[in-house]
């Protein structure tokens, strides 16, 4: 007989944050070394947990960019701001609907206080008008019986606001000091990718969410993406794959990936030079991609960019990573 586990978790994905990796490697060593020393891949963990960015003005006004997976662990540091202001306001923006950037709103803590104990929160969504499904009917749909023991119909019911909105190409919106645009990006099914232009005096800081995204032809970048990128002081960027893997090769896999809607470092460094962009982020990367791996894509991408004569900064993305702009 032979017995093999192959998950053994309930409920959700919940993979090992960086500090905990760190914490048993320096339980592991003890004080022969010191964690900080090593590179990054070796001392930590770029995490597992699928897309979900949080962003805030300095307005408070709050920004989520997709709700996979990550969105669990932001709920739960959400949760005290939340009991101590008696709700919260959430716009959460989504680049589309296939389920690594949703499956995590079922286990967003938040969702579940209601508004008859006093808490008011304000759930506002934002998708595209050309998803298959509408933004609602998708998620009542990851939710509804049998596949979820709270329906969506439930949640609304006892939220003091929630309601859900279309996105577009052309799509703007103003929050505060905060103006959100929102761009067409190339990937099966309709998919967005956002700008944030945040104006304070006489200072405009710019961010971009661009996740899942196509090249087709590395050298000529997509008009869109370049408008959307243009000058932008941080351009976080679906870089998924190597250009081998890309292309099938069959020392990489043996399967073309040309049409999946995901993109590699080549296509990412030109056009963030291309665009002028300030910092590029990678994002999105590969399930079986290990960290040494991601690690040397973001080497790889800014040796490229040096070679290419540009100076945008490159830094791959991982679970508790912050930016202040």
């Amino acid at each position: 007989m032979k017995i093999k586990f192959y998950g053994v978790r309930g409920s959700k994905p919940s993979p090992l944050t960086p500090a905990q990796v760190s914490a048993k490697i320096q339980t592991a060593v003890g004080s022969k070394v010191n964690p900080a020393d090593l590179p990054f891949w070796m001392r930590s963990t770029y995490g597992g947990n699928t897309s979900c960015v949080d962003v805030v003005s300095h307005q408070n006004e709050r920004f989520v960019f997709d709700m996979g997976t990550g969105i669990s662990e932001l709920g739960n540091g959400l949760m005290p701001r939340v009991f101590g202001n008696r709700g919260i306001k959430i716009n959460f923006f989504l680049s589309h609907l296939h389920w690594d950037h949703i499956q995590g709103l079922p286990f967003f803590s938040p969702l579940y206080l209601s508004r008859f104990d006093g808490i008011e929160n304000i759930f506002n969504f934002f998708g595209g008008d050309g998803f298959k499904g509408k933004v609602e009917e998708v998620l009542r749909g990851q939710m509804d019986a049998p596949v979820f023991p709270v329906s969506f119909e439930e949640i609304k019911n006892q939220t003091y606001a929630l309601d859900t909105h279309n996105v577009y190409r052309g799509f703007e919106r103003v929050f505060d000091e905060v103006l959100i645009k929102a761009e067409k990006l190339d990937h099966p099914q309709d998919t967005y990718g956002y700008r944030l232009e945040e104006t304070s005096g006489r200072d405009t800081k710019v961010f971009v969410y661009s996740t899942d995204h196509e090249p087709r032809d590395p050298q000529y970048p997509h008009a869109s993406l370049i408008k959307l990128w243009k000058n932008a002081d941080v351009v976080v960027t679906d870089c998924q794959y190597t250009k081998l893997q890309y292309e099938g090769h069959k020392d990489h896999g043996n399967v073309c990936r040309h049409g999946w809607g995901h993109s590699y470092p080549e296509y990412v460094a030109k056009a963030a030079i291309e665009a002028g962009a300030k910092h590029l982020v990678l994002f999105h990367h590969d399930p079986s991609s290990s960290d040494e791996k991601i690690w040397q894509m973001e080497i790889y991408t800014q040796q490229l960019i040096t070679q290419l004569g540009g100076t945008t900064k490159v830094t791959a993305a991982y679970e508790g990573m912050e930016i202040e702009l």
